[in-house]
């Protein structure tokens, strides 16, 4: 059995949020009361006060007005009655009616002013209503009754419910009034309740149209304020995407001009650094068959081919890693090793580099630390811990080099301590990034392809830890690492 407050609702009706307000294709209402679903009630009352407030003064003026007029008509048709009528009207009703209107200027009476014309249409009628018992005779008083219908029904801005409830109420006291406290015949008084039963019956079905209407130019204006807020919304999400891809777009290509320029810089030197050694070899490769030189000169030159081999080597060994690294075809090799071994293999290696150089390579922690045995891929280890010894060995010109590490719970923190040139604050976050390195006279003077700290970079976050750098220009720098114990 369907409920009488059931909400009407469209079978097929299709919602879309907002902003957590609904738009619908289909207005949600109460079919006997008219009203809306609580928040969108709430809103409708607020319009519906604003847009009546000027209409309803200049409807209760005219309505008081009349009510006070029809005054000098208790002189010639109710002689009699004329003071009890006129207390009525001047001492209950008009004074009601004045008090209302006044207090439609204060910012309170949002909160009861349907209630308050409930009132005044209650007390409007019943005082008429009263006059109708008194002066029966005189057929002015019924047809002022008509007025009061019509004025609650459709002048003062009664809403429907209100009013239908204030047209009844006035008839039942008009009918209690007419059979208990007159004279008038019940005929009469049937005769009269055809005119005002179907006065109440047009009014309700006027009220309930006008207030129908009322709320679905209201239910549209609200569907059409969302629709434009969506479009709204969505022109300034676009201008927002648009604006946010453009600026993308603009670093993207500075990014693009730029890397093309360092890859420019990256191939120029990379090109020297290959060709360098190789250029060496090939000379030295013909003097050591030439028999003007002695044995030990050829001796000489042999190992010069072998070193400058190595460096070679060497180049095209990170330009592998890096191409690599560049396609993600780095494999993990992982195995349980002696960390104490390896680091000493390192040091054995840089060993005769840095006495040749002039320069202390040590170790920070004793001689006597007990053996670490860890689980990762050795020969990655091994290659960053090379990179970043040859780096600090490369630019120290004077005192040490140091390599150091510490163990904690569940990983190793590693670094590589140096005296050298130090590097600047503005260019500590190139110093990580492919084919860059700080400055190109560092280049010239120093050597280098700009790859070893980009590969030891990225083979650190391969195993699974992160590397950064400490260091003030002129007085050295310390690269440290960590990574899982395994």
């Amino acid at each position: 059995m369907t409920d009488r407050t059931t909400v009407f609702k469209d079978r097929e009706k299709q919602t879309t949020k907002f902003q957590g307000r609904e738009i619908s294709r289909q207005m949600e209402f109460n079919r006997f009361t008219l009203a809306f679903p609580a928040e969108s009630e709430k809103s409708f009352q607020t319009k519906y006060f604003h847009n009546s407030l000027n209409h309803f003064r200049v409807s209760f003026i005219l309505v008081t007005f009349l009510y006070g007029i029809f005054g000098l008509l208790d002189q010639l048709v109710a002689k009699q009655f004329e003071n009890f009528f006129h207390l009525i009207r001047y001492q209950i009703v008009i004074p009601l009616l004045i008090v209302v209107f006044l207090f439609s200027f204060s910012r309170y009476f949002i909160r009861i002013w349907q209630k308050l014309i409930f009132i005044c249409v209650i007390v409007g009628g019943a005082g008429v209503a009263v006059m109708c018992v008194k002066a029966p005779e005189n057929s002015i008083y019924f047809a002022g009754l008509m007025l009061i219908f019509s004025a609650g029904y459709f002048f003062v801005k009664l809403r429907f419910l209100m009013a239908t409830i204030a047209g009844w109420v006035v008839l039942t006291f008009f009918n209690v009034a007419m059979v208990f406290f007159s004279d008038v015949k019940s005929e009469m008084i049937i005769s009269y309740n055809f005119f005002f039963v179907s006065a109440n019956l047009i009014g309700m079905l006027g009220a309930y149209y006008i207030e129908f209407y009322t709320r679905k130019d209201f239910f549209l204006n609200e569907q059409l304020d969302l629709r434009n807020a969506i479009i709204e919304d969505a022109n300034k999400n676009l201008e927002s995407k648009v604006a946010k891809r453009t600026e993308e777009l603009l670093v993207a290509k500075n990014q693009a001009e730029q890397s093309d320029k360092l890859k420019s810089t990256f191939l120029a030197n990379m090109s020297h650094e290959i060709r360098t050694p190789l250029n060496s070899i090939i000379g030295f490769a013909e003097l050591v068959v030439d028999p003007y030189f002695s044995p030990e000169q050829h001796t000489e030159f042999a190992q010069l081919i072998s070193n400058n081999g190595n460096s070679l080597l060497s180049v095209i060994s990170n330009i592998m890693d890096i191409s690599k690294i560049e396609a993600g075809q780095l494999e993990l090799s992982s195995r349980r090793f002696s960390l104490n071994k390896l680091i000493s293999s390192v040091i054995n290696e840089f060993s005769l580099i840095a006495i040749k150089k002039g320069i202390e390579l040590r170790t920070g922690y004793p001689d006597q630390m007990e053996e670490i045995v860890i689980e990762t891929d050795e020969a990655k280890l091994r290659q960053i811990l090379v990179n970043l010894i040859e780096n600090a060995i490369k630019f120290t010109e004077s005192g040490y080099v140091e390599i150091g590490i510490q163990e904690t719970e569940n990983s190793l923190l590693f670094f590589v301590r140096d005296t050298g040139i130090g590097i600047s604050e503005e260019n500590r976050d190139a110093i990580f990034k492919r084919f860059r390195q700080v400055e190109t006279a560092f280049t010239r003077k120093y050597g280098g392809n700009g790859l070893g700290l980009a590969i030891s970079k990225s083979l650190v976050e391969f195993l699974g830890g992160t590397v950064w750098l400490e260091s003030e220009e002129g007085k050295g720098s310390t690269f440290s690492f960590t990574i899982p114990k395994g």
